[in-house]
């Protein structure tokens, strides 16, 4: 390897390294941006060193780079002693945050409160993925955009839920029982919905309520079930949503401000429809 090869090696891996840290840099400026909303000091100060921590600067600088390992290392120790506290101090703002909206209903919001929820939602949307809730991530995120019809994705997701598999493990029997000559059988609709999500909270959160429906063509020895699950993406006055849990300390998102800024057209609800395909002797049925 020649002496241009190598210096154009080393341009390239700078290159992509620069954009990783840019893409995390803004994730960690959205987050910022949330964390000075929330008002959690613990959250603000965590935020600033992981900026710093990522920041696509003075890659090249030594001494730079010493302090980032510095900053990194004293980041990881915080969240490691105090790993409670960031979701005692959002639980406090969201707690606050639905009690004016009960008492007092959504014009005692201020425009800070509005900021509050409508970025809180963006966080989810964008940290669903890593906070192991993808798909309900993803419905947020077109809470922002006003649709005109049924939002559609592809997902065998629900394939994790006991209670999705209990369903179809009841078609099951239903199409052992059916005759093999058909085009295609319409199984009946269920209806599910989850009233603990902690065990379930992938699922759950996407689509409590859902409604499940099926049509079984016989293909072979086997049946394929083409699943079509349809909800509502909205909150509801009332409700609330565990989305993490540190010990016994556990960050419930009630919805009533979230509501309140669907009330206000800053959230727009929508229909999401999950849509998969698989055969009634797939392994997972039987887990």
């Amino acid at each position: 390897m020649n002496v241009t090869d190598r210096a154009f090696i080393h341009k390239f891996g700078r290159l992509i390294l620069m954009v990783v840290l840019g893409i995390l840099s803004f994730f960690l400026l959205l987050f910022l941006f949330w964390s000075i909303f929330i008002g959690g000091l613990f959250l603000i100060i965590f935020s600033v060193i992981m900026m710093a921590v990522f920041l696509p600067l003075k890659l090249n600088n030594q001494q730079f780079t010493i302090i980032r390992i510095i900053l990194g290392i004293a980041a990881l120790a915080m969240m490691l002693m105090f790993s409670d506290l960031p979701i005692v101090e959002a639980q406090k703002r969201f707690n606050d945050l639905d009690s004016k909206v009960a008492n007092r209903g959504l014009a005692s919001l201020t425009l800070a409160d509005k900021m509050t929820i409508y970025n809180t939602n963006i966080i989810i949307s964008f940290y669903g993925r890593i906070l192991g809730f993808p798909e309900y991530g993803k419905q947020s995120l077109r809470l922002c955009v006003k649709s005109s019809g049924a939002r559609t994705w592809e997902s065998e997701f629900a394939l994790k839920s006991p209670k999705v598999v209990s369903v179809i493990n009841n078609w099951s029997v239903l199409l052992k029982r059916h005759r093999r000559d058909v085009s295609h059988v319409m199984l009946p609709a269920r209806t599910i919905s989850w009233q603990n999500t902690q065990n379930d909270r992938r699922v759950a959160l996407a689509l409590n309520p859902v409604t499940i429906e099926a049509k079984a063509c016989p293909v072979g020895n086997r049946w394929r079930l083409d699943c079509k699950a349809t909800t509502r993406i909205k909150y509801r006055s009332g409700a609330e949503r565990i989305l993490l849990m540190s010990g016994d300390k556990k960050l419930t998102l009630p919805e009533g401000p979230f509501w309140a800024l669907q009330q206000a057209g800053w959230l727009k609800p929508y229909t999401a429809v999950w849509e998969w395909s698989f055969f009634s002797d797939d392994e997972r049925l039987s887990k």
